[in-house]
């Protein structure tokens, strides 16, 4: 099996991330009207190899609106929101070589999850950054090389949209779930607990009662990917995304139709590598709502 990569790796480059923030931020000023709670997946951005390619691709395949922002970067609209973003990694730092996207999640406070994640044997990867009107961002990889933004909003939130082409869902996936819920514990807040469905069980991550992320451990079949968090976009129908996938240059890594609890749900790769799950609107997912 060829390798493939959830959104990130254990290559991250300061330079690439912070101007990942300063765009991510943009999303944030769409009109909401409270902060997101501790815990809430906000979005996801790409870094990529090349954005021209990676736009033109996702806009084809998602329907996404992309709006060239400065050279190498992107804005992407989806039903008239900001939704993400697309920067370029190579070129700016010769040393890149990986597309991934970065997953954003709300925390209490950032300098204390960022102080956890070290305390814990993270690897900070962008410091603190304050970008007034928006919030504070911070980007770490966790101590089996998954990395994720962490988000201390003001009280204003990504816009979420609806419908095909809206991210809907995360998920964490690993080598070794209690680590990674210790982790994550001290860190965000999350509670792991098990949800039943369809007779499966699956783990998950929760504040209060409220289920807010997946939790799954990499299978055997699967052991050249690597930990990363992985967002979920809605499609309408997912066979027939899949096919436009692969005619638009990506490729299917997996796909796993009518799965109990899981429903039709596909790893896909963009043709710049970067890694990204759809999912079949009206199937069964692992949360709850």
């Amino acid at each position: 099996m060829k390798r493939a990569r959830l959104p990130g790796s254990r290559k991250i480059f300061i330079v690439a991330v912070t101007l990942c923030l300063a765009l991510f931020t943009m999303a944030l000023a769409e009109g909401a009207e409270s902060v997101a709670a501790p815990g809430t997946f906000l979005g996801s951005d790409l870094l990529t190899e090349d954005a021209d390619k990676a736009a033109s691709f996702y806009a084809e395949l998602f329907g996404w609106d992309v709006e060239k922002v400065r050279d190498g970067s992107y804005a992407i609209h989806h039903q008239g929101r900001l939704i993400a973003s697309v920067t370029q990694i190579d070129g700016s730092i010769p040393d890149a070589s990986e597309s991934f996207w970065l997953v954003g999640i709300a925390v209490a406070e950032v300098d204390e999850a960022v102080k956890q994640a070290s305390q814990l044997g993270a690897e900070i990867l962008e410091s603190v950054t304050t970008i007034e009107g928006y919030g504070r961002f911070a980007a770490v990889s966790d101590p089996q090389g998954a990395p994720v933004m962490l988000i201390e909003p003001l009280p204003n939130s990504m816009g979420k949209t609806s419908g095909p082409g809206s991210w809907v869902w995360s998920e964490l996936w690993t080598n070794d779930l209690d680590k990674a819920a210790a982790f994550y514990a001290k860190v965000i807040g999350y509670q792991s607990s098990e949800i039943e469905r369809d007779g499966e069980k699956f783990r998950v991550f929760k504040i209060g009662e409220e289920v807010r992320a997946g939790l799954v451990k990499i299978p055997a079949e699967l052991e050249n990917l690597e930990p990363g968090w992985a967002p979920y976009v809605d499609v309408e129908n997912l066979a027939k995304a899949m096919a436009r996938v692969r005619k638009l240059g990506g490729q299917v890594v997996f796909a796993s139709e009518d799965n109990p609890g899981r429903g039709a749900v596909a790893l896909i790769t963009d043709p710049t590598g970067a890694a990204v799950f759809i999912h079949e609107i009206g199937s069964a997912r692992k949360e709850t709502k």
